[in-house]
């Protein structure tokens, strides 16, 4: 259980969390400008929006450490750990962001973009998850706000009380935590021994 804490850098990843969910309460008001694709020159793209890429990353860094063979052959099911890691990191996040609307958004962010990235993560490796997880909000930025509205798709920036957002992020980590469950496929070992 030592090894698997130290190898998945889970401390670190759960300080980050907590710290994202509160730093993301408070930097509300520092933006960061994104140019728009339709209607539009550019969109004030909160920092509280793109910090819950932080502990993200830190996930991924700690699951790209693994050594998948070795796991395999484990006495313990490591699946089951890391599902009971990702699964308390939201929870953690959930419980520190409940005390504002900000929060909530965060820790809601958090959830989606671990699950976006669980799930790139077990078809592509773990290189092309933190790219892929760390675009996606700009991706959204340009491509989802219409006349400062923002689409249904574009989940991390609809409201904290957003319902579609709220099962767009539930679906996202289901999925995520499923496909964790299962391993990684083939391909994704292999794209991850290369880049090692």
């Amino acid at each position: 259980m030592l090894w698997w804490l130290r190898v998945r850098a889970l401390p670190a990843v759960l300080a980050g969390t907590v710290l994202t969910v509160l730093l993301g309460s408070l930097t509300r008001s520092i933006v960061v400008p994104v140019p728009i694709v339709v209607g539009g020159i550019s969109f004030p793209l909160p920092m509280a929006f793109l910090l819950p890429l932080v502990p993200v990353c830190l996930f991924l860094y700690g699951y790209g450490r693994s050594d998948a063979v070795t796991e395999r052959t484990a006495v313990r099911r490591v699946a089951l750990l890391d599902v009971a890691a990702v699964l308390g990191a939201t929870a953690v996040a959930g419980a520190v962001g409940f005390h504002s609307g900000t929060g909530v958004m965060v820790a809601r962010d958090f959830a989606g973009y671990l699950g976006v990235a669980l799930i790139v993560r077990w078809c592509a490796g773990m290189l092309t998850a933190g790219l892929v997880v760390s675009v996606f909000p700009f991706v959204c930025a340009s491509l989802g706000i219409r006349g400062g509205v923002p689409r249904v798709w574009a989940w991390p920036f609809l409201p904290a009380g957003s319902v579609p957002a709220a099962f767009e992020v539930l679906f996202l980590l289901a999925v995520g935590v499923l496909l964790l469950w299962r391993g990684p496929l083939e391909w994704s070992r292999r794209a991850d021994l290369a880049a090692a």
